[in-house]
Order: C-alpha cells, then sequence, then structure tokens
C-alpha cells in the first residue's frame, strides 16, 4: 500500500486539506459577513476531498476504481479552488480587508493538493498500463 508513490501522494494531498480545514480560520474570517456561506462550503469541500482521498489510498487493489476515485477527489479539489478564489477575489473588494499572516499559504493549500492528485492519477494510469502490457506479452 505505501509502497506506491501514488499512496504517498494521496496521504500528502490529504494531509494538505486536512491541514487546510484546520487553518481554515485564517482563510474564513476574511470573507465578508453576507458571504459566509463560502466559508462553510470551503470546510465542507476541503474535509469531503481529503477523506475520498484517504480512502482512495485503500482502493489499491482495484486500480481501475482507484483512478475514478481520484478523478472525483480533483473535481471536488477544484470545487475548492474556486470557492478559495471566490473568497479571496469578494475579501479584496471590500474596503477593510487585511489579509493576516498565513493568508496566502492557506489559500495555496488546495492548488498544491490537486497537482498531488494529479500526479497519484498519472501513476495510477501508468500502473494499469504497465499490467495490460504485462498482460499482453504473456
Amino acid at each position: 500500500m505505501i509502497q506506491r508513490i501514488q499512496s504517498l501522494y494521496l496521504v500528502a494531498g490529504a494531509l494538505l486539506l486536512a491541514l487546510f480545514v484546520a487553518l481554515g480560520s485564517t482563510w474564513a474570517t476574511a470573507i465578508a459577513q453576507e458571504q459566509a456561506w463560502l466559508g462553510t462550503l470551503g470546510y465542507v469541500l476541503a474535509g469531503v476531498t481529503a477523506l475520498v482521498a484517504l480512502v482512495a489510498v485503500f482502493l489499491y487493489k482495484n486500480r481501475e476504481l482507484q483512478r475514478k476515485v481520484i478523478h472525483a477527489a480533483q473535481w471536488l479539489d477544484l470545487a475548492l479552488v474556486v470557492v478559495v478564489l471566490v473568497g479571496l477575489y469578494l475579501a479584496f473588494d471590500s474596503d477593510d480587508f487585511v489579509a493576516p499572516v498565513g493568508y496566502y499559504l492557506v489559500a495555496l493549500q488546495p492548488i498544491v493538493a490537486y497537482v498531488l492528485l494529479r500526479m497519484a492519477r498519472q501513476r495510477v494510469t501508468a500502473d494499469i498500463q504497465m499490467v495490460r502490457s504485462m498482460d499482453r506479452i504473456r
């Protein structure tokens, strides 16, 4: 399970998203009160995406399903990136916005997690192709 590099990518992506949830108050407090639902949506999306990425780690025996689950996690993370960018736009649009320390680092975490999920999916696809080529040789 952990010997495969894609498992490490998935765990790293899930940890980044869990860290986003833990440090989310840095990001969510900057959003205007009228759009407070964006902060809640960001928490939920990050938590669900981290959970889906962790579930994908344990699907190593069924690579096709693992690839589909990782693809779903990528879409969830992409939705989280959109929520974060909308939150950034709305925060900068307000006149009294002052970015707290670490605000931008927290906002970058979903983007880095997306890259890690993409790398994991590429490795799973490479494994699938390798198994197919080995079956063809037999």
